[in-house]
């Protein structure tokens, strides 16, 4: 498991290090490009929380082991952070898809 810490709380959000890797790739790149967005997480107890990513706002990830990058989940994950519901992984398709990741070669930004 890894961990994300948003703002300037002492409380770690808990989340799959298979998600974290991909989402740490789709935020840094959103954050990069100056790209506001809302990302909706789930809690472990049960509840989810939406979060407003911005540049100006501490954030840290920790993830124990870093799983292989699936590039299709990557891409349907920076479409739904630049929608106008932001980026959701409370949705199946996301949380399913991280399992079957496989290695990616080369990606551009």
């Amino acid at each position: 498991m890894g961990y994300l810490t948003y703002g300037n709380t002492a409380a770690p959000i808990e989340v799959d290090d298979a998600l974290l890797t991909h989402l740490r790739l789709v935020i840094v790149t959103k954050l990069r490009r100056n790209e506001s967005f809302p990302l909706t997480l789930p809690l472990r107890s049960g509840v989810a929380e939406t979060l407003w990513l911005h540049a100006s706002i501490p954030l840290r990830f920790a993830i124990e082991d870093e799983a292989a990058i699936d590039r299709p989940l990557v891409v349907a994950m920076m479409n739904a952070a630049s929608s106008s519901g932001g980026l959701d992984v409370t949705r199946e398709e996301f949380a399913a898809s991280a399992v079957g990741a496989r290695t990616l070669h080369a990606m551009s930004a």
